[in-house]
């Protein structure tokens, strides 16, 4: 079985009508939602691509933990032993996402090509630069503070940008919103995207 995701035992009630190859597996206090195999998925693009998309569809539905990709288990005995020795730690994490979206909030980096300068000069406005950066970002972690359950920093997919991610119940989303576009806008010129499935804050699970 190749499995998806985790979720609250009484999941399987609520993604019915959800269309996709996935069988909920209810187990101690949890449902597991894996798709019949009998070899594990290719470690393709489209594989890739076509997972990130069921559990998309799964969040829409139902608050879930992904399980990283190419997570298998042999049988249901077997899923049930991983269950059994992640059910706490699972559980703790799915009360902290349910009810939680999460926005990201983008940052443009210092742009090096800006300065033009060779030598001490260059190495002096850089650390200027990366020193009123560092400062810009500690002023929007206290802003997100008040709104924000947790605030982590993502991986940079584009040049020149850092980026940090807000968990935020979703009731707040459009006040953060705004809270991010009213900061930025005297500012660097951020922007904010979301709200999105706080799969950042799930702390993906599996082997």
């Amino acid at each position: 079985m190749l499995l998806y995701a985790v979720a609250a035992a009484d999941a399987d009630s609520m993604v019915g009508a959800v269309e996709t190859p996935l069988e909920p597996h209810r187990s101690r206090g949890l449902t597991v939602f894996a798709e019949p195999r009998t070899q594990p998925p290719e470690r393709s693009t489209r594989e890739l691509l076509d997972f990130g998309r069921v559990l998309h569809q799964l969040w829409s539905y139902v608050p879930v933990l992904p399980m990283r990709f190419g997570t298998v288990v042999n049988d249901e005995d077997e899923l049930d032993q991983l269950v059994a020795e992640r059910e706490a730690e699972w559980t703790e994490r799915l009360c902290a996402v349910t009810g939680h979206s999460e926005c990201i909030v983008h940052l443009p980096l210092p742009d090096r090509a800006r300065s033009g300068r060779t030598g001490t000069d260059y190495l002096r406005r850089r650390a200027t630069e990366v020193k009123e950066h560092d400062a810009e970002t500690a002023e929007l972690r206290a802003l997100l503070a008040a709104y924000a359950s947790e605030i982590t920093p993502l991986r940079p997919v584009r040049p020149q940008e850092s980026r940090l991610s807000v968990l935020v119940a979703d009731e707040q989303v459009e006040d953060v919103r705004t809270a991010i576009e009213d900061w930025a806008a005297a500012r660097s010129g951020a922007t904010v995207t979301g709200p999105w499935p706080p799969f950042s804050f799930c702390q993906e699970i599996g082997e």
